[in-house]
């Protein structure tokens, strides 16, 4: 049998192995997870609950064990893990424990302008098979915010970890077992593209992916040859715009943070900076000064981490090249690291950028930030809009009222003000993109409801409305265009 080797990026070692899944055998772990499916979903929301319960039970018992195997397998920072995949992951099962019944209680229609007659309902039933791939950089909570609504929908859940992470996935199968689901109920298969192309194009229900725009489309494209629904979150170029009556030390140092949390490895990551030039020059310095207490490689608090995938580095290093050769102006870093024998590369400050730079334009997924003056606030929503992405934003201003008109301006699906990448931490908020970040919607009610698909009902009030409106009998025809015309205007003439 093909194994599949984890390496951990902060020091190039063999983390564990997993047997990788033939493309040929998918379409009978698909079945066993249709029969699973048929029994979950024929279960009440309350009889779910319970088992949702227990899954977020074992995974407070196993807190540990799944940041300690992140950061081997992804290269975070210990802390990092559970700021960034741990917590939020419990927050969801908790949520949907707590919320699933009333996010898909049947939803009463307005029947206007036919009140009187009918009355009008909306339910919404799970749509089967969801066939679930995560990116490799969160591999706990990006799994997660997939698998848990399917799972609170009614639906059963195939899922092929990246193949950068693939022992976390196995693990998060693991806990599913161990917190006593059904059998099949949630199955981990393992491989590279042809394993997830072959699950793509099997018999599921619905497809979620977390990835680049270029694999997204192939991924819409193989779905849609079997009409199948997908879910897509491509990433992002998410811009920060910092007004000239900013916090100019919670601004300055969020975009420290928030540009080099995970490496940069943060698809709602602060990756391009848009500052008035009132204040450009003291938030430069604060920036600067915050660079200096952050660090890659070292292991301890100040630590960045590592870049997950090797490749990966190439790509930042080219980012940064194209920036300096169009005349930005390297501040900090821009080197990978080479004393050590994980993939780093150093937090890395840019200025003088503009809109002909990759930096600003292509998502660099590394720990770098540019940051590039701006005249007034119409020119940094301009420039915050001009991107292909349009996932996650933020807007830094003392006056909240003006910092949500700038932000409700901004193309994207999520925003934050004062503060950036905290929307995941809200399961109550749906989060998805617009462009080239994708489209469909995870979290919030929205975010269940993409894992059912709606079915609409009316039921007369007494007799049968359309037999009513014909005049009592349906054929043959009693009325003709004149009724139908006066009918029209007496509905609605105002």
């Amino acid at each position: 049998m093909e194994k599949l080797d984890s390496f951990n990026p902060r020091t190039g070692g063999l983390v564990g192995s997993v047997v990788v899944t033939e493309p040929d055998e998918i379409p009978m772990v698909v079945d066993k997870s249709r029969a699973a499916f048929y029994e979950w979903s024929a279960l009440s929301h309350a009889e779910r609950r319970k088992y949702l319960k227990a899954f977020k039970r074992t995974l407070l018992g196993n807190m540990d064990r799944v940041a300690t195997l992140l950061h081997e397998e992804a290269g975070k920072d210990l802390a990092d893990a559970f700021l960034g995949d741990v917590c939020p992951a419990i927050g969801v099962v908790d949520y949907y424990a707590r919320r699933a019944e009333r996010l898909l209680r049947p939803r009463r229609a307005s029947t206007w302008p036919m009140s009187f007659l009918i009355r009008g309902w909306t339910e919404y039933h799970p749509r089967g098979v969801v066939a679930v791939i995560p990116a490799y950089n969160f591999p706990m909570i990006l799994t997660m915010v997939s698998i848990v609504p399917a799972l609170a929908a009614g639906c059963s859940v195939v899922f092929k970890p990246s193949e950068l992470t693939p022992l976390t996935g196995q693990l998060i199968g693991d806990l599913v077992q161990e917190a006593g689901l059904p059998a099949g109920l949630v199955q981990v298969i393992h491989g590279a593209a042809a394993t997830g192309a072959a699950l793509v194009g099997s018999d599921v229900d619905l497809v979620v992916f977390t990835g680049s725009p270029r694999t997204g489309r192939k991924v819409a494209a193989e779905a849609a040859e079997k009409l199948t629904p997908t879910i897509l979150e491509l990433g992002g170029k998410d811009a920060m715009i910092v007004l000239d009556d900013a916090d100019i030390v919670q601004a300055a140092r969020g975009a420290v943070w928030a540009g080099t949390l995970n490496a940069g490895q943060v698809c709602i990551s602060v990756e391009r900076v848009y500052v008035s030039e009132a204040i450009y020059e003291e938030f430069l310095d604060e920036m600067e000064r915050a660079w200096g207490e952050i660090t890659a490689g070292s292991g301890d608090s100040r630590d960045v981490g590592a870049i997950i995938d090797p490749k990966q580095i190439e790509i930042v290093d080219g980012h940064v090249a194209d920036a300096l050769a169009r005349g930005a102006t390297l501040r900090r870093g821009g080197h990978q690291v080479t004393s050590t024998s994980g993939s780093f590369y150093e937090p890395t400050l840019l200025t003088d950028v503009d809109h002909s730079m990759k930096v600003m334009s292509a998502e660099t997924f590394g720990p770098v930030v540019a940051v590039m003056q701006v005249p007034d606030e119409e020119s940094a929503i301009r420039l915050a809009n001009d991107s292909p992405y349009g996932l996650h934003g933020s807007v830094w201003s003392k006056d909240k009222r003006r910092a949500a008109t700038v932000a409700s301006r901004l193309h994207t699906g999520t925003v934050a003000i004062n503060d950036h990448m905290i929307n995941l931490y809200v399961p109550d908020l749906p989060f998805g993109g617009v462009k080239d970040s994708g489209y469909g919607m995870e979290l919030g009610p929205e975010g269940i409801r993409s894992f059912c698909y709606a079915q609409s009902f009316t039921s007369p009030r007494w007799a049968s409305t359309s037999r009513i409106l014909l005049g009592g009998r349906w054929n043959p025809r009693r009325f003709g265009p004149r009724y139908w015309r006066n009918f029209a205007r007496l509905l609605y003439r105002w």
